[in-house]
């Protein structure tokens, strides 16, 4: 089915090389694939392509605005906002190549540039406060996925990275608040159910950490964590 499909977006492009969803098709493709090189320079194309019709659209909406053709050029502007919000998802789709690569200059610059594109793309917000993450940057982070959550506030990853910024920084309420929220969104949720057993360890909660740590065992059975077992062991 996969291969069918990339056949069908290459002789897309092929047809016209100007298509800016075949090329995005295909870089999604190439990117399950593990074809990080082929999707980075599909998904460039397809951002070089809008980016052009962005601007055609804006132009002409220009124009017919001084021609008083208000109508017409709402809907172009209109055109041009939706495309807008393709380029943000380009960008996105290549900052998650870019940090499986670990250029994270790029990735950045790229998550950056879908939020400008885009200010109401919760996930773009969430992934560069993980990046922000990584670099040590915790107020930076928080920042970024706070408004992450103000934008979609059922959104599992964004609660539990806050959560691990809370826990770091010790705030150990606020932490347990967004891991609790995180697995009511997502019940089956390990990763965070071990961050929070790990939570209720230092803040000497021992039963609800043993209670959360069983109950990660009997999601995955390939869960294992040597602290968590010492303590276990050692009652």
């Amino acid at each position: 089915m996969t291969n069918d499909l990339k056949q069908h977006f290459l002789t897309a492009i092929k047809c016209d090389p100007k298509f800016s969803e075949a090329h995005f098709q295909l870089a999604i493709i190439y990117n399950e694939e593990g074809k990080y090189e082929s999707a980075e320079k599909h998904l460039k194309e397809a951002r070089k392509i809008t980016d052009k019709n962005i601007e055609e659209m804006e132009y002409k909406a220009e124009l017919l605005m001084k021609k008083f053709q208000f109508q017409n050029a709402k809907e172009q502007y209109f055109k041009a906002q939706s495309k807008r919000k393709h380029c943000s998802e380009i960008n996105y789709q290549l900052s998650n190549i870019y940090l499986i690569n670990k250029k994270y200059i790029l990735a950045q610059q790229t998550l950056e540039a879908s939020i400008k594109l885009n200010p109401s793309f919760s996930k773009a917000y969430r992934d560069l406060g993980i990046l922000f993450m990584t670099e040590g940057k915790h107020d930076e982070a928080r920042l970024q996925i706070e408004k992450a959550i103000d934008i979609d506030y059922s959104d599992s990853i964004s609660h539990y990275n806050l959560g691990l910024i809370m826990k770091r920084s010790k705030d150990y309420h606020d932490a347990e608040q967004h891991f609790l929220s995180a697995l009511d969104i997502n019940p089956k949720f390990v990763k965070c159910m071990l961050e929070l057993a790990f939570l209720y360890l230092i803040t000497n909660d021992k039963s609800n950490a043993i209670n959360l740590y069983n109950k990660a065992k009997l999601i995955d059975n390939k869960v294992f964590d040597e602290k968590i077992e010492k303590f276990i062991l050692s009652k």
